[in-house]
């Protein structure tokens, strides 16, 4: 911890402690949190349900107190979410789950079938961060 003295040597202002840590888009600390943080304390968030935790460079789990500011980069990945109308207005229903809204993670890879009497190819497509490609059946 840095503490800076003032010509009045009796008064000590430190630095390096944290209010408690910030809120995130679709995520939520693991545990309870304080009011004050040391530095070098580190606070694990997780993502909110069918919300998926990127983990890859620069990202983690964890947000750290360094100096009086939270530090760190968390981010959630964004499910799809697909309704049974625009399925129908592609001509598509789930290969396995027939016509039924999908609310699908991360990186789920989700198979379509063509409605009766239709055709296509590319039928299994995977969501990326709340996007999925949709088959086009003809």
């Amino acid at each position: 911890m840095k503490c800076a003295r003032s010509l009045d040597i009796s008064s000590v202002q430190c630095k390096g402690k944290c209010g408690p840590p910030p809120l995130l888009d679709f995520a939520d600390t693991t545990e309870m949190t304080k009011k004050e943080y040391n530095s070098g304390e580190r606070v694990e968030y997780s993502c909110f349900n069918k919300y998926t935790l990127d983990q890859s460079h620069p990202y983690s789990k964890y947000l750290t107190c360094e100096d009086g500011e939270w530090r760190g980069n968390i981010k959630c990945l964004k499910p799809c979410s697909v309704s049974v109308e625009l399925m129908d207005e592609r001509g598509i229903e789930l290969r396995w789950g027939g016509r039924q809204k999908i609310f699908s993670p991360h990186g789920d890879r989700i198979t379509f079938r063509c409605q009766r009497g239709k055709s296509s190819i590319d039928l299994i497509q995977t969501c990326n961060d709340g996007v999925i490609d949709l088959p086009l059946c003809e």
